[in-house]
């Protein structure tokens, strides 16, 4: 449960995660169950690249029972999010594009505690100094990952000052905007090349 947090607090006071977050797992979904039942859009850990997030409009989209199966596990702007279960751990934030959706059970849901922005969290949670106290949480033998919001909220972590926070939330936010962009020119450059070989190696002639 997060405790209180002010701007008047030291930033090097000794916090846990859990002291300045929420955090907490997806909601459990299966594709065949509920076909008639309330759609939403779902965050898979594939939805997770980098950083970046799908947005809702490529999400895809599964059926609930009732919104009070979904509404809990809705995503807000803001809310960090880390593979729980998977092969690979992976990290995202979520922007104005993808809240509103749902998250799996395959994920779990940081949300940071107000005035702590979830920038910086994020920038915290996934650097290579970090990344390695999240791995050694690891259950099990096996090499599928599965991490629980329980041990992940007991890791010690280092704020900086809030007067800091606005600064380098806005330094994340513009990093991924700029990396986002690149991959979709990338990725409309790679259409258009394939679109033209396709023409040119198996296009019909023109007839005479």
């Amino acid at each position: 449960m997060c405790v209180m947090i002010s701007k008047n607090d030291r930033p090097d006071r000794e916090l846990r995660l859990g002291d300045v977050a929420r955090l907490f797992a997806g909601a459990s979904t299966s594709r065949s169950e509920n076909p008639d039942g309330i759609p939403f859009a779902v965050v898979g850990v594939r939805h997770l690249d980098d950083g970046l997030v799908t947005p809702l409009a490529e999400l895809d989209i599964m059926s609930f029972s009732s919104e009070a199966r979904a509404l809990p596990f809705q995503l807000q702007e803001g809310d960090v999010l880390i593979t729980g279960r998977g092969t690979v751990l992976k990290f995202g934030i979520v922007g104005t594009e993808t809240a509103g959706a749902i998250a799996s059970g395959n994920i779990i849901i940081v949300r940071p505690a107000p005035p702590v922005r979830g920038e910086v969290l994020f920038a915290i949670l996934s650097s290579e100094g970090f990344r390695p106290k999240i791995e050694v949480l690891q259950r099990g033998a096996t090499t599928l990952l599965s991490l629980s919001p329980k041990d992940l909220a007991k890791l010690e972590i280092s704020l900086p000052p809030f007067e800091e926070q606005d600064l380098i939330s806005e330094f994340v936010r513009a990093s991924l905007a700029t990396y986002s962009a690149a991959i979709r020119a990338a990725t409309a450059r790679r259409t258009l090349a394939r679109s033209v070989l396709n023409t040119r190696l198996f296009g019909t002639k023109k007839k005479d």
